[in-house]
């Protein structure tokens, strides 16, 4: 039980997971790799939290009554894998609610308990698919993943390159909101692209680290 003292990068470390982010052209999960995952997490975190069946992880999840959200997951180019508009997406358009695809951990240790059950690579990915997130002002700190093909959505390398951002009930961007708008019109096959930093990365205040850290950067103490 040495990992209930671990924190987000001594589990990163203990993986190799450098080594692993650093290989190019990671296959796509296919729907075994998130059925795997899901029973992962049925089994050591949550053993009654029910995922949706009505669409396949590897299309998202139910976003509405038309089904999936409007985009596909796929390689992108410079950016491992991605998601794309799978059509023209007006401005102002629903992209993603992370409120019907998000899982929110319990506490830090049941991440970690999740994360060191996993095969080396399941683990990295998982540790490149997690952050931290308040959902209102002044509201503790969480752990937040998603198993399906939404977590996929990769971060501009410019603010320009960012086509879509959480809002809240009036539309103004919010760190608290899970539900993304696009900014402009996006063209069909063309990235989805979010900003990371709109949420604060904080693994010491959401249980699973020693320090405040900057999503995706890694350090070994």
């Amino acid at each position: 039980y040495d990992w209930v003292d671990w924190g987000f990068n001594r589990i990163r470390h203990k993986f190799k997971c450098d080594q692993y982010v650093d290989i190019e052209d990671k296959p796509l999960p296919t729907i075994e790799y998130w059925e795997m995952i899901r029973d992962a997490y049925n089994k050591h975190v949550d053993s009654s939290y029910t995922f949706d069946e009505l669409v396949p992880p590897t299309q998202g999840y139910r976003l509405n009554e038309a089904g999936a959200p409007p985009f596909y997951a796929k390689v992108s180019r410079n950016k491992d894998r991605g998601l794309f508009a799978s059509r023209d997406i007006q401005k102002g358009e629903i992209m993603h609610n992370g409120t019907k695809s998000d899982i929110v951990f319990p506490d830090g240790l049941s991440w970690k308990r999740f994360m060191v059950a996993l095969p080396r690579e399941m683990a990295c990915d998982l540790s490149e698919w997690t952050f931290t997130q308040q959902f209102k002002q002044g509201g503790p700190m969480r752990v937040v993943s998603s198993l399906n093909i939404a977590i996929l959505m990769n971060e501009g390398d410019t603010l320009k390159d960012v086509n879509v951002q959480p809002e809240d009930g009036n539309g103004q961007p919010s760190e608290y909101s899970a539900v993304f708008y696009a900014m402009r019109d996006i063209k069909k096959d063309e990235e989805i692209l979010m900003d990371y930093s709109v949420y604060d990365t904080d693994y010491t205040a959401a249980g699973i680290g020693h320090t405040m850290e900057a999503r995706g950067t890694i350090f070994l103490a």
